[in-house]
């Protein structure tokens, strides 16, 4: 039975867990208070919010948000959170961008979608150019060019039946009021 104190960090951690797009777990053991200050900052700076959590705590928070796809195997050793909320790709560049500059901090996995996600696959997120509203802006723009060149093709013979018929239309008006 958790105690009081764990079971509101218990409660805290589901809810931020559910409200997340995505969790980015790191090992931060090691690093001074200097550089954990510097870290969160960072965080901050890029709307990423980074805390301290313990693995078990952790793992009952996803257990009660129903992601059945985490691998248990992630919650062990010292782990510090990240939580995105809004923009994937953005919090995970902020993490790898400090990381990369860190000789103690290590990248351990990420939650996302409710399964959770190795160190490569977050930094395979993190080299997306732009963000996630850009890739979005893509993927339509590549959908939307050969549909709308799909639906002109398929408009012109009608389009040009009606042009057609507009200036047979206005050569016999004219023609009737000439006479």
């Amino acid at each position: 039975m958790p105690t009081e104190a764990k079971a509101g960090k218990i409660e805290e951690l589901t809810d931020k867990l559910g409200r997340s797009s995505i969790a980015i777990l790191v090992q931060t053991q090691g690093l001074s208070v200097k550089d954990m200050n510097e870290l969160r900052k960072k965080m901050r700076a890029a709307k990423v919010e980074f805390q301290i959590a313990k693995n078990t705590l952790l793992r009952i928070a996803a257990e009660r948000n129903q992601m059945t796809g985490v691998d248990n195997k992630i919650f062990n050793g010292q782990t510090a959170v990240a939580f995105g909320y809004d923009d994937e790709v953005a919090a995970t560049k902020a993490v790898t961008d400090y990381l990369s500059t860190s000789r103690v901090a290590v990248l351990k996995s990420a939650i996302l979608g409710g399964r959770s996600l190795t160190a490569q696959e977050v930094e395979g997120i993190s080299k997306i150019k732009g963000g996630k509203d850009q890739s979005k802006a893509e993927v339509v723009g590549t959908i939307q060019g050969p549909l709308a060149s799909a639906y002109g093709l398929f408009t012109a013979p009608l389009r040009d039946l009606c042009y057609v018929l507009q200036a047979h239309s206005e050569q016999l008006n004219s023609g009737a009021t000439a006479e």
